[in-house]
């Protein structure tokens, strides 16, 4: 949900309806006003470790180096073992990270043992990495469990959910799918907490802002935590280049932001530098994963590959066939489901492939809808037209697909929304007959197969869940609780009104909009289970979480059923990994007081951008030396920061051609020094 049109449908109610575990954590900073502080302990990899894209016999792992002397190569070791203490060693390699990838590093592991967890850890200039944890795909087995989650903006609030994700020990995999960071300006997307704003301050366009923006949120505690507990399967969605994107364009991306290919293109590099995905010549992220005889897990893109234009109004003819995903990708997901011989067939997905009718709130009056207002039937459904439903050809002959080569036990996972959605996956659940834009049954043929009971199931060829966000704005953050219930109850119970009990979304079986968090999807051979947890808050930091609803899809049933508890958890639990690298303790005090993650772009014609953290409240000025030791210019004043991470300006555009030292100097000495090359 993007720009919020979750508010402006409900402001369309508003004014037509009345109203009616134990855990440890890490070390942390003190949380500041840039952004929350880093872990000094963590030196110099101070955005963790993870591991990502899993086969039976090989893994990703992943590592970022903040090195003191750029643009300079740094050369080190990576090991890996079949226990904390590495006392099992099974490999080791080098590695070099360069300034050209912004010293991450991505090392393809090969030859492991199928279905085997394993720990690593990076060593260079004199230090160690976190110790990782990363887990193979197993050939057979009778229980996966998969956390999905979706939607963490940084200034939303804390990633509470990561870390209660993070302190359970029998997961095969964490399936994030998308809107990992956000592109907005600060606090151009709702009100940002005070200790999390945004750096870069401005909406992100050039590398420097993308693999600043990454940086920021890799800095967080909760998601270093998460990375090096478990294991990543990825996608984008929109954020990670601009709202709502497709192929050719964006939302948020116009004229005056340059050209969007060339944004899209950095956008896609930095993703690929940043996350443990496999590296691909295209920089493409629709794949398959899969965990042997039980599933297989195919990954979409239905963002920045094969999307057109979506539609300006929801009920625009679809002549010629509009495409949400290209159709090298469709025949590849056709194919593949045809030919899969696991037991469920599992889709990550951005955005809702249900139908999602909400008609309902435009021209309500006493809480009946009135058929005449067709403007505002329109205006309210248009609100929520970055979804397959505009995009129906190619969303029906997926389900056609389904139906008429006998595909059983699809289920689609879905992020985007910000909220908690089940369905059952129907072509067309409910009909409007006529001019009356009100919603009828459309009853179960059993002879052409067409329509849908939403007793039986009937008519339901696959099933969707969709998860809540980890901290990006929902509905009661925007409108209030009292009008969001309101919605849930319209939009999912039927809707009593002279004409009858209208019933817009029969085929949706369990929806909530108001609160965060992620579900577990506990995957066995006779069925699949959906357990939704919430955390209690996002506005401060803390731990604990309540579990919400069980949705239970049974082998070859197609449809859901609530279930009554949660799924138990794995008889066997992996050992989890140390809070802190090997060698460090937490008594130990780190000395550097400022440290400077990256210095962008680096050489320069003018700008320099420092982002960089304070470990203490210290006051410094920023100095520029050239290479004889000569101040040549004083770029700030003496000025006091509080713990926290920051993004600083520099503008040599008036220095000549040579290389630089920008000095960060305090009362104390100098701080901090970073070689910059001036073009």
């Amino acid at each position: 949900m993007k720009n919020y049109p979750l508010l402006l449908l409900l402001l369309l109610l508003c004014s037509s309806l009345p109203a009616q575990n134990g855990i440890q954590r890490m070390n942390r900073p003190a949380s500041t006003e840039r952004g929350g502080g880093f872990n000094p302990l963590l030196k110099p990899f101070y955005h963790g470790v993870a591991s990502g894209d899993p086969t039976s016999t090989s893994l990703v792992i992943w590592t970022r180096l903040t090195p003191e002397n750029a643009p300079e190569p740094v050369f080190g070791q990576y090991f890996v073992a079949l226990d904390t203490t590495f006392a099992n060693l099974v490999q080791t390699g080098d590695f070099t990270a360069e300034s050209s990838n912004d010293y991450n590093v991505k090392i393809e592991l090969d030859g492991l043992t199928e279905g085997t967890t394993y720990y690593y850890y990076f060593r260079a200039l004199n230090a160690n990495s976190l110790i990782g944890r990363g887990k193979t795909c197993p050939e057979t087995s009778d229980n996966l469990k998969f956390a999905i989650v979706s939607c963490s903006n940084f200034e939303g609030g804390f990633f509470n959910a990561y870390e209660m994700i993070a302190v359970r020990n029998d997961l095969d995999a964490v399936v994030h799918l998308g809107d990992y960071i956000y592109e907005y300006g600060a606090g151009t997307y709702g009100i940002p907490l005070p200790d999390r704003i945004n750096d870069p301050t401005t909406e992100i366009l050039t590398l420097s802002d993308y693999r600043t923006r990454y940086s920021l949120y890799r800095l967080d505690p909760d998601l270093i935590r998460l990375h090096q507990q478990h294991t990543f399967i990825s996608i984008w969605d929109d954020h990670e280049s601009a709202n709502d994107s497709y192929t050719d364009g964006a939302q948020n991306h116009q004229t005056n932001e340059g050209d969007w290919n060339t944004r899209k293109a950095i956008s896609k590099q930095v993703y690929f530098e940043w996350m443990p995905v496999r590296n691909n010549p295209d920089n493409s992220v629709y794949r398959a994963v899969r965990y042997g005889n039980l599933c297989d897990l195919f990954m979409l893109d239905t963002r920045l590959e094969g999307r057109v234009e979506p539609p300006v109004h929801f009920d625009t003819p679809d002549v010629p066939a509009r495409n949400i995903i290209s159709d090298t990708q469709y025949n590849w997901l056709i194919t593949n489901l045809k030919q899969s011989d696991a037991q469920w067939k599992i889709l990550g997905n951005q955005v809702l492939f249900s139908t999602f009718n909400v008609g309902f709130a435009g021209g309500a009056f006493d809480g009946v809808p009135d058929p005449t207002n067709i403007d505002s039937i329109r205006a309210a459904e248009d609100l929520f037209i970055d979804n397959w439903e505009s995009y129906p050809t190619q969303r029906n002959n997926i389900i056609d697909s389904l139906r008429l080569l006998g595909i059983d036990n699809v289920v689609i996972t879905t992020g985007d929304s910000h909220c908690s959605w089940a369905f059952d996956v129907t072509k067309q659940a409910v009909v409007y007959p006529g001019v009356f834009n009100l919603p009828q049954a459309n009853p179960y043929n059993p002879t052409t197969q067409a329509g849908y009971d939403p007793v039986s199931g009937n008519g339901s060829w696959a099933v969707e869940f969709g998860t809540p966000s980890v901290s990006s704005p929902n509905f009661n953050e925007s409108v209030g609780d009292a009008l969001t219930e309101q919605f849930e109850q319209l939009i999912n119970k039927p809707i009593p009104s002279p004409l009858g009990s209208l019933e817009y979304n029969p085929h949706l079986k369990y929806v909530d909009l108001d609160r965060h968090g992620y579900f577990l999807l506990d995957v066995k051979a006779d069925s699949i289970q959906a357990d939704y947890y919430y955390v209690p808050t996002v506005a401060v930091d803390t731990t604990g979480e309540t579990f919400g609803q069980a949705m239970v899809v049974l082998t070859e049933q197609n449809r859901l059923k609530t279930g009554t508890a949660p799924a138990a958890p794995k008889a066997v639990q992996d050992v989890p990994t140390p809070l802190l690298p090997p060698g460090v303790s937490s008594s130990v005090k780190n000395q550097d007081v400022v440290t400077v993650f990256s210095a962008y772009p680096n050489p320069t014609t003018g700008l320099v951008y420092l982002h960089l953290g304070f470990d203490r409240t210290v006051s410094t000025a920023m100095h520029v030396y050239d290479v004889s030791g000569r101040l040549v210019m004083s770029a700030q004043g003496m000025r006091e920061y509080a713990p926290g991470v920051y993004n600083l300006t520099v503008d040599l555009g008036k220095l000549e051609t040579g290389t630089y030292f920008i000095s960060l100097e305090g009362s104390g000495g100098i701080f901090a020094v970073k070689k910059v090359v001036k073009q």
